[in-house]
């Protein structure tokens, strides 16, 4: 795991009730649902969201890009407005800003 974010709280993708935890804070209460298969999905609006599997995959959707992928650990940085999506030693693979 990594401890380059400073004030921000880095977790288990897997750890479900920290990461919807989370979540709500990311995106507010009322925009994160649960689906049938567990996945957590944190909808901004639009095409905009967050979505993480029990597995670890995470699923992002912005109007200029989308990110796909396996990770390791999530890392909030509340005050800042960010989320970061790691695989492997200490390696960010995306970092997805909160519109």
């Amino acid at each position: 795991m990594n401890d380059n974010f400073g004030s921000g709280t880095e977790i288990d993708p897997c750890d479900r009730g920290q990461l919807r935890q989370h979540l709500e804070w990311f995106a507010g209460a009322d925009s994160v649902t649960v689906e049938a298969d567990g996945r957590l999905t944190a909808e901004f609006g639009g095409s905009t969201f967050v979505s993480v599997d029990t597995d670890g995959h995470v699923w992002t959707g912005m109007p200029l890009h989308t990110f796909e992928g396996e990770c390791d650990w999530l890392a909030f940085d509340h005050d800042a407005g960010e989320m970061h999506v790691g695989a492997g030693d200490e390696t960010v693979t995306y970092s997805f800003r909160r519109p």
